[in-house]
């Protein structure tokens, strides 16, 4: 009995310091350089840097098999022009006569981080490409200043932009999949499981399923006591603009697990067990409430493997992995 008063003290002191930490970096943040906080994560966060700078999927993908991407502006908000960038398949594959199917993919970073040229982003997307698939690869804004609102809002954008230019573009608006890394990932989940909620046709048109790879389903785990990842908590109390002490309901509406209804498309998930940054258990909640709602979905765990381990871990399990996420866009596109 005592042991375990000792290990839930220790928890909870753990859980506190871990709160005055993201808390003492938005008031830095906030009152002196958003630039110093930013440098001070990112050392912290060297590891998920190294994967993202320096990443490459196990794959070999010839230059032959992909269009070089063509990179357009979807959108401008302030003085900056958010783009994204489209690769088309190239050699055999051609397009139907009502265009290739899209993959709409977002890359990771906590909502803080991170840009669609990240050579992890890009090998993901030469290889959906040489599958077959027309790749758009969006940037969005970042989450120190604007909201998961804004944010939101710029994912929405660019995906009605696709859809508006669909023809020009050699793209088939009909046979969509959301796809995305981490807060990429939750992007997706929340757009899709939000306005498939509410009904929301138009922000779902052509919508056929969801791909999201370690992503949080519930922001509220991100405050679990198995992460270790100081960048995750002051990532999502950034773009939250809050700790979830004062606003949980926040936490809550932003969460995809939130909005789970019988009317959600098809999901595929894939977690590592041992990520440090985003507990599997968040996919694993999400996959249960799916079912539930008699959702088609379909989650991959890898065991002892951790946040982003497609670009660390080159082996036939990963590949396995891989290659299973292209059996089930080809199977809804």
């Amino acid at each position: 009995m005592v042991t375990l008063k000792k290990n839930f003290s220790i928890a909870k002191l753990k859980r506190l310091l871990k709160i005055i930490a993201a808390f003492s970096l938005l008031v830095i943040g906030f009152a002196w350089s958003w630039a110093v906080v930013f440098f001070a994560l990112l050392v912290l966060n060297i590891k998920t840097l190294y994967h993202a700078l320096l990443g490459k999927l196990p794959l070999d993908v010839p230059e032959n098999s992909f269009e070089k991407p063509e990179s357009l502006t979807y959108k401008r908000s302030g003085n900056t022009n958010l783009k994204l960038d489209i690769f088309y398949p190239r050699g055999s594959s051609s397009p139907a006569p009502e265009g290739y199917p899209v993959v709409f993919f977002a890359h990771g970073g906590g909502w803080i981080s991170g840009f669609r040229k990240q050579a992890n982003n890009i090998s993901w997307c030469k290889y959906l490409a040489s599958r077959g698939f027309a790749v758009v690869n969006i940037d969005y804004r970042f989450g120190f200043l604007p909201h998961i609102d804004d944010i939101l809002k710029d994912y929405s954008d660019a995906l009605n932009f696709v859809r508006e230019r669909a023809e020009k573009l050699r793209l088939n608006p009909e046979k969509i999949a959301l796809m995305g890394l981490s807060a990429g990932g939750h992007l997706a989940l929340q757009h899709a499981t939000y306005h498939s909620y509410h009904g929301n046709q138009d922000e779902m048109k052509g919508v056929k399923c969801v791909v999201a790879w370690y992503a949080p389903s519930d922001l509220m785990d991100l405050w679990d006591d198995k992460v270790e990842s100081l960048f995750a908590r002051f990532a999502v109390s950034t773009t939250l603009k809050g700790l979830p002490a004062r606003d949980k309901g926040g936490y809550i509406r932003y969460s995809p697990i939130a909005w789970v209804s019988e009317r959600m498309v098809p999901v595929f998930l894939v977690h590592g067990s041992s990520d440090k940054v985003v507990p599997v258990n968040s996919s694993v909640k999400f996959f249960k409430k799916l079912l539930e709602y008699h959702v088609e979905a379909y989650l991959e765990v890898y065991n002892r493997a951790d946040h982003a381990f497609e670009f660390e871990l080159k082996t036939s399990k990963t590949i396995q992995l891989i290659e299973k996420t292209v059996r089930f866009l080809r199977s809804h596109l």
